[in-house]
């Protein structure tokens, strides 16, 4: 049974659901019926146990919806295919695997799923051993503007935005937000398990200001041979409108300061520069 060839790790906020997109309508790489398969982060990161087989079956159930809207005939293998997806053994090694069957010659197969790049130390060891020969992917964005584009996603899906400087501050001050975007903990895990040859870095300011660039880069290290991306300069998730206060943003600053200090330290200031 395959695995997949290629994981794009992060971070979250980062350019993945754009990636995802483009890179996956080459005819050389497949990709699942949905993004975010959350198998690593379900073992390896607590917090995923709680909504990963929701996240799971809500996109199964979408990606039958369009294939119903979009076929006159019926693939009812495909179906049944996306149906096992929600079974019983969901989140097993086998049923990680299975994901992967419908992988065709030819096509090298990609899980994208930013929370990976958060899971423990235990998990990167694992992921060593399980993927031998998979290559990663992980883009990094500015610690600030990271943050800014997750506290806008979740008050989004909420439905409320805060009122006040407390309720704003407690927001800002989330857990949730901090690991996301806790480069100087996760990265060295993953650099002290792969070598270069394994787990490339990108900045996720080449996406919108040299998107065919930045995916050149991406497939010289994959090995893949050169492709045109019409849709790369479009944007495929628009920023919710909601207005961050300037104390969140100083505070944002203030609390990732040692996250850029970090990053210009890993990856030089011209990296950062592109962030």
């Amino acid at each position: 049974m395959r695995k997949p060839d290629i994981l794009c790790i992060g971070a979250q906020k980062a350019g993945t659901t754009w990636f995802h997109v483009n890179f996956g309508a080459r005819d050389d790489i497949w990709v699942p019926p949905f993004k975010e398969l959350h198998y690593f982060d379900y073992h390896f990161a607590p917090d995923s146990v709680k909504w990963a087989p929701q996240h799971v079956n809500k996109g199964v159930k979408e990606a039958i919806r369009k294939h119903v809207a979009a076929n006159a005939d019926i693939d009812l293998d495909y179906i049944a295919y996306l149906i096992r997806i929600q079974g019983p053994q969901m989140f097993t090694r086998k049923w990680y695997r299975e994901i992967f069957e419908r992988v065709g010659d030819g096509q090298k197969s990609l899980d994208v799923t930013p929370e990976y790049s958060c899971i423990s130390e235990e998990g990167v060891e694992f992921v060593r051993k399980f993927l031998p020969e998979t290559q990663f992917l992980w883009f990094i964005r500015d610690p600030v503007a990271r943050a800014i584009s997750q506290i806008r996603m979740n008050l989004k899906r909420k439905a409320k935005v805060p009122e006040t400087r407390a309720e704003w501050l407690r927001v800002a001050k989330q857990p949730v937000i901090e690991v996301r975007g806790d480069y100087a903990n996760h990265v060295p895990l993953w650099r002290d398990a792969f070598d270069e040859d394994r787990l490339l870095f990108m900045p996720f300011g080449m996406i919108s200001a040299a998107p065919e660039a930045f995916m050149a880069r991406v497939e010289t290290f994959l090995g893949l041979p050169p492709a045109t991306y019409p849709n790369a300069a479009k944007k495929v998730h628009w920023a919710a409108e909601i207005a961050i206060p300037d104390y969140v943003r100083d505070y944002l600053t203030e609390a990732t300061r040692s996250q850029r200090a970090f990053l210009e330290t890993e990856f030089g200031r011209e990296f950062c520069a592109q962030i």
